[in-house]
C-alpha cells in the first residue's frame, strides 16, 4: 500500500539523520531530485502556465483560485477537527457547504462576504502540532521541496480527500494537475526570477521551503539535539 512505502521511507530517512557534522544528509538525492524538478518545469509546467495566463484573464483566474481554495475545505475541516480546534473545523465546513452551494462549487467566495473567514492548516501542521519532529530535508520528484515528515503527510493528503472518494480518481488528478499549474502560474514572476538570478537554485528553494513552514531554525536545533 502507498501509505505503507511511505512510512517505511520516512523510517528509513531517518535513519540517517541531520547531525552537526552532516546537516543535509540526502544533499547529493535531493540535488538529483531538483534537477529532474526543473527539467519539468522547463518543458512541461512553465509553458502550460504561460498558455494558461494567456487564455484565462485575471477575473477568470480569481475564480479558478477560489474554485481550488473551496476543495480544500474538507482537508481543513478534518485536521481541525484532529486537533480539537471545534471553531475553525465548524468555520471550514459551513464555507465548504455554502461556497459549494451558494457560491456555485466555490468560484465565488461567499462564506467570506457572510463573515466566515479563510483559515487554513494542513496535515503537515497537523502531525507538527503531535510533536512529530521535521526530520531532514528533502526534496521530493515533482512534489519539490519537503521533509521526512512532510513526505508522510503527502501520502495521507491523497487519500484523505473526503470528495475524492465520491467522484475517484480522475477527479483526483485533475484537481492535482490544475493546483499545479494554477499556483505555477500565479508564482511565474518570483520562480522565473529566482531561476535566471539566484547562483545556488538548491540553497534558495531549501531556504524558501524552512521559511514558509517556519522550520529554519527551531526544528533544526531540535533535530541537532536528539
Amino acid at each position: 500500500m502507498p501509505f505503507v512505502k511511505g512510512v517505511v521511507l520516512f523510517f528509513l530517512l531517518t535513519s540517517c539523520s541531520t547531525t552537526r557534522d552532516n546537516p543535509d544528509p540526502h544533499k547529493e538525492f535531493n540535488k538529483d531530485m531538483l534537477r529532474l524538478n526543473l527539467a519539468v518545469d522547463k518543458n512541461v509546467l512553465k509553458p502550460a502556465s504561460s498558455t494558461y495566463k494567456e487564455v484565462a484573464p485575471d477575473a477568470i483566474r480569481e475564480s479558478i483560485s477560489n474554485f481550488l481554495i473551496n476543495l480544500k475545505e474538507p482537508f481543513h475541516f478534518l485536521n481541525y477537527l484532529i486537533t480539537a480546534e471545534g471553531e475553525n473545523a465548524t468555520n471550514a465546513l459551513f464555507r465548504f457547504v455554502i461556497n459549494s452551494i451558494v457560491g456555485i462549487f466555490g468560484i465565488f467566495d461567499i462564506g467570506e462576504q457572510v463573515g466566515l473567514e479563510k483559515a487554513e492548516t494542513s496535515h503537515k501542521s497537523t502531525l507538527k502540532k503531535y510533536g512529530v519532529p521535521t526530520g531532514d530535508y528533502l526534496v521530493l520528484p515533482l512534489l519539490g521541496p519537503s521533509s521526512t515528515r512532510d513526505a508522510i503527510a503527502e501520502p495521507i493528503s491523497w487519500f484523505a480527500d473526503p470528495v475524492g472518494y465520491f467522484i475517484g480518481f480522475p477527479y483526483m488528478f485533475a484537481k492535482a494537475v490544475l493546483m499545479i499549474i494554477h499556483e505555477r502560474a500565479e508564482n511565474s514572476g518570483m520562480m522565473d526570477s529566482m531561476l535566471q538570478d539566484s547562483m545556488d537554485v538548491y540553497a534558495i528553494t531549501k531556504n524558501l521551503y524552512f521559511q514558509k513552514y517556519g522550520v529554519a531554525e527551531q526544528d533544526a536545533e531540535e533535530n541537532l539535539s536528539e
